[in-house]
Order: structure tokens, then sequence, then C-alpha cells
């Protein structure tokens, strides 16, 4: 029940979505261009997982999209490398020497600063008030809450925004 709730509840950004790939499509057939199908499907699950989660729509071109993009791609590249340890955790000094660690480390950094600037906009009182509230939003007032028996923190907050990535 209580999906179908938050499922509900965030329609109209995956309507919008949907309504500006369809636009953006009929526009390159009115032009007689090409269109890669598969980036613009992934582009459209990028973008409604951006909106719900972080209430932002990265736009195609600017900074802050080929922050996050190359971020994704890069741990895109991590998931499928070989890691040495995955299969032999005696042997994880090899992944130490192989660099693969540090561009993993390296990796988590840079999302858990992504994520920590998305938090402190959020948190920022001279913020714009949203037409819909994302998911940041409401773990902030669970957080500012402090109604659960277990303390959640930021961290906690940047969790299930990765999971929500990833997911």
């Amino acid at each position: 029940m209580v999906a179908l709730v938050l499922v509900q509840t965030y329609r109209p950004i995956r309507e919008d979505e949907v309504a500006l790939l369809i636009a953006k499509l009929s526009k390159s057939a009115l032009d007689s261009k090409p269109v890669n199908l598969s980036e613009a499907l992934m582009s459209l699950a990028n973008t409604i997982t951006c909106r719900i989660g972080f209430g932002k729509r990265y736009e195609e071109e600017g900074t802050e999209r080929s922050r996050f993009h190359s971020l994704l791609t890069e741990s895109q590249a991590l998931f499928a490398s070989f890691s040495v340890s995955d299969y032999f955790p005696s042997l994880g000094l090899f992944d130490r020497l192989s660099g693969f660690l540090d561009r993993l480390e390296k990796n988590f950094q840079e999302f858990d600063k992504f994520y920590q600037e998305i938090i402190d906009e959020h948190l920022d009182p001279n913020r714009a008030k949203p037409e819909h509230e994302d998911i940041i939003d409401v773990l902030l007032q669970l957080w500012k809450g402090r109604e659960f028996k277990v303390d959640l923190t930021l961290d906690h907050i940047k969790a299930v925004l990765m999971v929500n990535i990833f997911t």
C-alpha cells in the first residue's frame, strides 16, 4: 500500500519527463535526425531518478550533469572491473597496487561530496519551496524530527540516495 502511494506521489514527474522525451523525439523526427533510443531511454531513467531523489533535473548540457554523469560512468566501470580481492580476499594487496582501491575510494569521496552539496542546498533556509517534495526533503524531515529509535544521520541519507541511484 505504501509503495503504491509513493508511486502515485511521483506520477506527475514521470509524466512530465515522458512528455519531454516524446516532444524531443518528435522534433528529431520532423528534422529527420537520427536518435539513439538507448541513450534517450537511459537519460529518461536518470532524469526521473534525479528529480525524484534530488529534486533536480540535470539538463542535457551543463557542468552538474557532466559531473553527475561522469560519477555514474566511473561507478559503472568500477562495478564491471575485476577485483582480485572479491575472489581471493587474502590477495587484496593486488587491488591496492593496481590502483583499483584508489579509484574506488576517489569515486566514493566524489559521490559523498556531491550528495553533501545537494543536502546542503535542501537545508538552505532561503531555498524556494519546491512544487513536489523529493526523497531528500522527506529524509531531512525525518532527520530533523528524530522520530526513530535509530539515530538517523546525514550519512544514512547519503546511503539511501546511493541505493536510489543504483537500483
